[in-house]
């Protein structure tokens, strides 16, 4: 019998994790309504023409072989010129393609920690962090996202929790899962944090460009104003509906601070060859092309949103803060069994064929019993969502009684 390695028993990924259940489900021959991953090609979204037609062009006639391992020279001047317009002056140099932003945290946190150390992540906050850390023997330290306060960190707290072993401070700005935005002179007070203690920050901004208000200031820009290490990870995934295409970068601010580590993740970066080359020849027509297409996307996601947060406020025992990015609604269940948030979500599977991802698969507390719905679909699914929640929460409610 081969055995695997004990490094894989400390791998959990919530959000992939609950679709055992509800494969499970459709294997006993009943639907399921998949709202547990916000891919918006799966709702019928589909992306920008010349993203799509640069892709193309470039599988017919560009070379697509082996590229660099820091990626295409034309994807990376593209990304150091968006940085630029952002006001972040950044060399193509200091960008490293990957594939998709997920890849990025997973080669940085592979060359930053030891065994031992921690990483300061926001709790909720996107899972794949801790699961890295977990896998590489490192430790999350989770700082809490308030509801009360709009799922605001606290800077207070962020400090509080910096100690010998603190390598590095996570920012996911807009939030997943929670669609917050943090402002912008909360962010300043965070780097000023990481500057004090000599910590990495690094930025997670995939969702910066789906905001439904004026979004965020990157880190980068912030960061120029101080002497701290800041690693941006972005991708086209959400922004230019291309998930699949798995094409993301890294971009390294105040590169002087951090040399060495730069240097260790390109070794790491080597080590794969390189990220798939035909879609790193969208990069530049992606962000130098028409952006009208986000505009429209942007206008569909908020009619969805307003939808959820009117149908959240009509079921009793359902709350909501208004998502101010992104396609995600956390929501809190005033549960009168008092289940975890992970039996809360298997029962409502079971019962409903809804599937959402319990809120402490992203680090919330398993009391809180808050739930992620993804709102990609479209009115009349989501409509058929809510009526199915409407009724799971009065039978358990009436159980009680």
């Amino acid at each position: 019998m081969i055995r695997p390695s004990s490094r894989t028993a400390q791998f959990h990924y919530a959000i992939r994790n609950v679709v055992g259940a509800a494969e499970e489900r459709e294997r006993s021959g009943l639907p399921v309504t998949y709202l547990n991953i916000g891919d918006p090609q799966a709702y019928g979204f589909r992306p920008p023409a010349h993203v799509v037609e640069a892709a193309e062009r470039a599988v017919r006639e560009r070379f697509t072989g082996y590229e660099h391992s820091s990626g295409l020279r034309e994807a990376r001047e593209a990304v150091a010129a968006y940085a630029a317009a952002l006001g972040a002056p950044t060399r193509p140099d200091d960008v490293l393609m990957t594939a998709g932003a997920s890849e990025g945290a997973d080669l940085l946190l592979t060359a930053l920690v030891e065994e031992g150390e921690e990483v300061l992540v926001p709790a909720p906050g996107y899972p794949l962090y801790p699961a890295i850390l977990n896998r590489l023997g490192a430790a999350a330290r989770y700082y809490t996202l308030d509801p009360k306060r709009g799922w605001s960190p606290s800077p207070e707290e962020v400090e509080s929790l910096v100690s010998e072993r603190t390598r590095a401070l996570v920012l996911i700005n807009p939030n997943n899962p929670t669609g917050s935005i943090t402002d912008d002179e909360t962010t300043r007070r965070l780097l000023e944090i990481a500057e004090r203690h000599g910590l990495l920050v690094i930025a997670d901004e995939v969702y910066r460009e789906l905001c439904f208000q004026d979004p965020p200031a990157p880190a980068s820009l912030l960061a120029a104003e101080r002497e701290v290490a800041v690693v941006t990870l972005e991708s086209l995934s959400k922004t230019h509906m291309v998930p699949g295409w798995r094409v993301g970068w890294m971009r390294f601010t105040n590169a002087r601070l951090m040399p060495d580590l730069a240097r260790a993740v390109h070794r790491l970066a080597s080590g794969r060859l390189c990220s798939p080359t035909p879609a790193q020849y969208a990069v530049r027509p992606a962000l130098e092309g028409d952006r009208g297409f986000l505009e429209e996307f942007m206008r569909e996601i908020r009619e969805r949103r307003d939808f959820v947060m009117r149908s959240v406020a009509r079921i009793e025992g359902l709350s909501c803060v208004e998502p101010a990015a992104a396609f995600y609604a956390m929501i809190c269940a005033d549960d009168p069994e008092r289940r975890t948030d992970e039996q809360f979500v298997l029962d409502l599977l079971k019962e409903t064929g809804v599937l959402v991802v319990h809120g402490s698969g992203f680090g919330a507390y398993p009391e809180s019993c808050h739930f992620r719905l993804v709102y990609l679909p479209d009115e009349s699914v989501l409509g058929g969502v809510f009526q199915r929640l409407d009724a799971f929460m009065h039978a358990h409610a009436a159980a009680r009684r």
